[in-house]
């Protein structure tokens, strides 16, 4: 039922089909559950949100991208469906990418799914059991105190793989099994309560926060350190950050307060995401600027236009062909940073 829809997302985006059919499992799910009203309390929430015109547009759609359908922004998703517990958070963890990313795929995602909850254009008063089988156990993460709870377990566990990546000796070593162990009391505090056989599991993870306790206590600076050093790799000016998603390059592209010139270190940055567009011929590279929140709204959409033309420039200059280069309409103001020389970038990702 929902495999046109995976394969479209696994190529739009330039994820696999495990992952794309994983999201689209918990998009159901959110919808879905009975705790948060099921699809008519979902229906509610988008009516709510000022988004009933277009919510109405998506119902009775039967393809990935039904005709007519009117598209929801990333701006409305954050809005509808951001915060520390929220639906956006948990499908970025998934990704393991950054909000605004995010928000792509699910702008994309909701018409579809939506579309395909209500083939006859009706919402229905119980989900077929087609659905129910395919979502699976994914349902469980958004049963009553397990949402809360499932968004902490899903960023704390990404930071120990993370940590597990770069772990050195000492406090290092200790600091992906405590994020786990902590990860760990979230969900099977909740459980305890209502399974007193949970009670064994929570007193063995506590045993292992335990003896990481002292070496946790006398990291702690190595924390603060490490997660300041983070920070600091983003540019204040003009830059340039490349990184490998699922083994597949991306870059983001930082400039100048308002300026489009590139760094001069960009060649080198960009090289891995060059190399694999010549290896890879249909593959493109999506090319999206972002600006700061300053200034006025128009002017800061003409410039990360600009800012993204350059980029797609130096790519054709680099070898890559026209052909493979897609600039997508650009946001007219990111609210995805921490800092303004955050914001002022542009991101390119590739997709099949």
């Amino acid at each position: 039922m929902f495999d046109t829809l995976i394969k479209e997302v696994a190529t739009r985006f330039g994820l696999g089909n495990e992952k794309s059919q994983s999201l689209v499992q918990l998009l159901l799910a959110y919808i879905t559950s009975k705790d948060t009203g099921g699809l008519p309390g979902f229906v509610d929430k988008l009516m709510s949100a000022g988004l009933g015109e277009r919510m109405q547009s998506w119902v009775g759609g039967a393809s990935a991208s039904p005709a007519g359908a009117q598209a929801v922004s990333t701006d409305q998703i954050q809005q509808v469906f951001g915060g520390p517990s929220g639906l956006l958070r948990m499908f970025s963890s998934r990704l393991g990418v950054d909000s605004q990313t995010g928000s792509s795929v699910l702008s994309f995602l909701l018409p579809a799914v939506i579309g395909k909850l209500t083939p006859q254009g009706n919402v229905p008063a119980t989900i077929p059991l087609e659905i129910s089988q395919f979502i699976g156990g994914t349902k469980d993460l958004f049963s009553r105190g397990a949402s809360a709870g499932a968004a902490a377990v899903s960023g704390t566990v990404h930071a120990a793989a993370q940590a597990g990546r770069s772990t050195g000796s000492g406090f290092m070593r200790w600091l992906p099994w405590l994020l786990i162990a902590i990860a760990a009391l979230l969900l099977l505090g909740y459980c305890s309560k209502m399974n007193p056989t949970a009670n064994k599991a929570v007193e063995a993870v506590k045993q292992v926060g335990d003896a990481a306790g002292d070496a946790a206590k006398s990291g702690a600076a190595a924390v603060t350190d490490a997660a300041k050093t983070v920070v600091d790799a983003i540019p204040t000016g003009a830059g340039a950050l490349a990184a490998m998603i699922d083994g597949v390059p991306s870059l983001k592209v930082y400039f100048d307060t308002g300026k489009t010139e590139l760094s001069t270190e960009f060649p080198e940055r960009a090289k891995t995401l060059v190399d694999y567009l010549k290896a890879n011929g249909d593959t493109k590279a999506v090319i999206s600027g972002f600006t700061d929140t300053t200034g006025d709204p128009v002017l800061n959409d003409a410039l990360s236009k600009k800012r993204a033309e350059a980029v797609a420039d130096a790519l054709k200059s680099a070898g890559v062909a026209e052909a493979n280069i897609v600039l997508e309409k650009p946001a007219a103001a990111s609210t995805t940073g921490n800092t303004d020389a955050e914001l002022r970038r542009v991101e390119v990702v590739l997709r099949k």
